[in-house]
């Protein structure tokens, strides 16, 4: 086979994790480095760069956003949601809000139990703490990593993170450090932004940005990757394996280039294009590739299973019109959008902020009490125990299914590991709405609450082998089959009262609402509540799982190496290795895996340089 150009390292995906690894992997001037990225260079737009700008960078027909849609929801009756993806250099940690919150330590042990040995959390967390350098408001800096975190203090959001964390302590849970991998409380967020500049810090800027000169780095943009190419001869002689040779791709302007890779092809383009990419190359379910017209390299139908996301619903409380929040900002009032700029300018305001302002992760409501640890109890019974009985969730094995759902009981059985994450943000958010841009008139505090371990397990799986249909959003079925395990909802059910009912009526929260916010009961009925969500609720932007690592004959795609089964030179490294969802939002988490994985990788290909 004639290739264009050859490589040491062939990178698939100049998003997040790709850029980690790209920087990290040039570091030796004698590693010929490649990365092939579908998205443009965006790294000087201003609407990327300025971070309360975020939520306008996914609207309808945007070029950033790869915009996938679900197969509609019968969980969610029968809605068929929207699926962003970041399609440009940083991908989505230059699209999506950008929190910084690393995972539980329960989490990532969970995933060591699995097989996967090398993942525990003290490895885990130092690869996380590798990758930042967070600026507290006070104190010194923790850390020197290359992505920039700081803490927003402006106002008003300072005002209401504070009556926010101090309600919280009122109920029980004191105010927590993020980064200690043991939170069941309150916290301000570190965001990823550069704290003098107030601009977005993300993977482009803080990784890419210090390596992009270097001789041994070649980056290429609007390339779309149509196929991984598999060697003629089949298979490493040691082991069987086949051989990954190098990729195939489509330019910009439409020409196709072959680029060999002479040690590894790595995969970095995500939990929706990695699976993709695998099936369409040969590597998936024998049955349905097939049924496809395409010739098998590796029969592993776990490739694309075992996908899972977040979901989340939330109440609004009003607020009194002399209480500020930020609805004016929202609803882009001519003074208070001058008033930002102006604060903006001066590297402060709510443009310079995601404007989701603090989090609590707290446990399964009551389970302190006897009362709580009983209602547990007959969920447990009802739903874990007879599980057996229900309709499967996901084609997936008995070991893996039973090792998910033991980590979820342990979660929902303890009074300090969070099974849902509050977030608090001063302004309305339209859970009602089919408009989910509609801001409704005066003043409002909204409290999104987001499942922390889904059940709920779905997939990503082409339904075309054109290779045309790698460079869109088209030729694939996502289904994340949203509250299909029902222990989700009467969870989700649970935390959306308690968000209600508790931290609705806990000082010095309340104060500030308009008389009567806190007496209101509109979920005192569960049931209630369980209509509300099934109504409402919508999927985060954290996918995981579609690659998992863990044991082949368990149900992964990828060993504790992040090599994939059957393949001796191909790895997967992004957010669809990660085998159970993280207990937040993924960007921390996909950092670590990509520090992780580029040790790993030295480790592995050039001894000594890790």
């Amino acid at each position: 086979m004639s290739y264009s150009e050859s490589y040491d390292v062939v990178i698939v995906g100049g998003g997040t994790a790709g850029l980690v690894l790209a920087a990290r992997l040039s570091e030796d001037p004698s590693v010929q480095v490649l990365v092939v990225e579908s998205g443009q260079d965006q790294l000087a737009n201003p609407q990327v760069l300025t971070p309360a700008m975020w939520p306008m960078l996914s609207l309808p027909g945007s070029p950033l956003d790869w915009a996938f849609q679900t197969v509609p929801q019968e969980g969610l009756g029968n809605t068929v949601l929207t699926f962003p993806q970041g399609r440009l250099l940083g991908g989505s940690s230059g699209i999506n809000s950008f929190l910084f919150t690393p995972t539980s330590q329960t989490n990532v042990d969970a995933w060591a139990h699995l097989g996967n040995k090398g993942w525990d959390f003290d490895t885990f967390s130092a690869a996380v703490k590798k990758s930042y350098t967070f600026h507290p408001p006070s104190g010194p800096t923790q850390g020197d990593g290359p992505l920039q975190l700081a803490a927003h203090v402006s106002e008003p959001e300072g005002m209401w993170t504070t009556a926010w964390i101090d309600a919280l302590d009122t109920l029980g849970f004191p105010l927590n450090d993020p980064f200690s991998g043991r939170v069941c409380g309150p916290f301000p967020h570190p965001e990823s932004v550069y704290p003098a500049t107030k601009q977005r810090c993300f993977s482009a800027n803080a990784y890419l940005g210090p390596a992009r000169d270097r001789a041994n780095l070649t980056v290429l943009t609007e390339t779309n990757v149509t196929k991984i190419l598999f060697s003629k001869g089949g298979s490493d002689a040691s082991s069987g394996d086949k051989i990954a040779e190098g990729i195939q791709v489509t330019t910009k302007d439409g020409e196709t280039r072959l680029f060999g890779a002479r040690r590894e092809v790595i995969l970095a383009a995500g939990t929706i294009n990695s699976p993709r990419l695998l099936e369409l190359s040969g590597v998936g379910d024998a049955a349905l590739l097939e049924s496809l017209g395409i010739e098998t390299v590796v029969n592993n139908p776990h490739v694309g299973e075992n996908l899972q996301n977040h979901v989340y619903t939330g109440v609004v409380f009003s607020v009194p019109d002399d209480v500020p929040t930020l609805d004016p900002f929202f609803r882009q009032e001519p003074q208070a959008m001058k008033a930002a700029m102006e604060a903006y300018a001066k590297f402060t305001g709510p443009l310079g902020s995601s404007s989701i302002i603090a989090s609590a992760q707290l446990p399964f409501p009551g389970i302190q009490t006897d009362e709580g640890k009983q209602d547990l109890d007959q969920l447990v019974g009802k739903h874990l125990a007879t599980s057996a009985a229900v309709p499967p969730q996901a084609p997936t094995t008995p070991a893996f299914a039973a090792s998910h759902e033991s980590y979820v009981r342990s979660v929902l059985s303890s009074p300090t590991d969070a099974s849902a994450n509050y977030i608090i943000g001063p302004a309305f958010t339209a859970f009602e709405d089919p408009n989910p841009f509609y801001r409704a008139p005066g003043n409002h505090i909204t409290v999104a609450v987001m499942l922390a371990h889904p059940l709920s397990r779905g997939s990503v799986h082409i339904t075309s082998a054109s290779p045309n249909n790698a460079g869109n959003n088209t030729g694939l079925a996502v289904n994340p089959r949203y509250l299909s395990h029902p222990l989700d909802l009467e969870v989700l059910a649970r935390h959306v009262r308690f968000a209600e009912q508790a931290i609705g009526r806990a000082e010095p929260l309340a104060r500030h609402f308009k008389p009567g916010q806190a007496e209101r009961e509109r979920f005192g009925d569960l049931e209630k509540a369980k209509e509300y969500v099934q109504k409402t609720a919508k999927g985060s932007h954290h996918y995981t799982g579609t690659c998992s690592m863990m044991p082949r004959e368990m149900g992964g795609v990828v060993d504790e190496e992040l090599k994939v089964y059957g393949v001796a030179n191909l790895r997967v490294c992004d957010a669809s290795i990660v085998p159970i969802e993280p207990r937040v939002n993924t960007q921390a988490v996909v950092y670590g895996v990509a520090e992780m994985g580029a040790r790993l990788i030295k480790e592995s290909l050039w001894p000594g340089q890790a």
